[in-house]
């Protein structure tokens, strides 16, 4: 089954969806895409940004020009590569607290060309990004962000944003669970308020 996951480096919630991912996916053979998301798209460029994204401008920003690097890395490498770049980001910037790091350093961490950082400052991957988000809103709609998952190419919502992961027999339980609500016409939302903070899985 392919999987579509929106995600963006900056994103507490998705680096924890996204390990919980990683898990299902090896024991429901899942063809995981890793797809661009842009908070510095969506929260500045197409509409005006809240409070709170104003004082983060500058950390979303910074994985804005590390979305670009992904995406000029797909552009001639393909999918495959990408899931490593993402993961040799979310450790640094969410269970080591660390954005002390160049494009060029998560390259050759993830063993790929460091020629693939001049991509931080070309804008002309904004449109590639820009359209990766506009086929997630044309599955969801645009009152979403990251994480968002979408089963098989046609359905999907945003979520879920879970803290700590579940693992093991109750990992699958849960993907299981949303694939059937994904799939149910006519499901739209569930909603409950946070009680949790971001908990992150030790690196394996």
């Amino acid at each position: 089954m392919r999987t579509d996951f929106y995600f963006d480096p900056a994103c507490p919630w998705s680096w924890i969806t996204s390990r919980w991912l990683t898990e299902v996916a090896e024991v429901r053979d899942l063809e995981v895409r890793w797809r661009p998301f842009s908070l510095f798209i969506k929260n500045y460029v197409m509409t005006e940004p809240t409070d709170y994204y104003v004082g983060a401008r500058q950390g979303i920003e910074f994985t804005h020009s590390l979305i670009r690097v992904i995406e000029a890395v797909r552009a001639e490498l393909g999918d495959d590569p990408v899931g490593a770049l993402y993961t040799e980001m979310g450790y640094r910037i969410h269970n080591n607290k660390n954005r002390d790091f160049t494009p060029h350093d998560i390259l050759e961490a993830a063993g790929i060309d460091t020629k693939y950082a001049a991509a931080a400052t070309d804008e002309s991957w904004d449109e590639v990004i820009t359209a990766s988000m506009h086929d997630l809103f044309a599955i969801t709609g645009e009152d979403i962000g990251v994480p968002s998952i979408v089963f098989e190419r046609s359905e999907g919502f945003f979520g879920p944003v879970i803290s700590p992961a579940p693992t093991g027999e109750a990992a699958l339980a849960l993907f299981d669970s949303m694939y059937t609500m994904a799939m149910t016409p006519g499901f739209w939302e569930l909603k409950r308020g946070r009680t949790n903070p971001p908990m992150f899985a030790d690196r394996p």
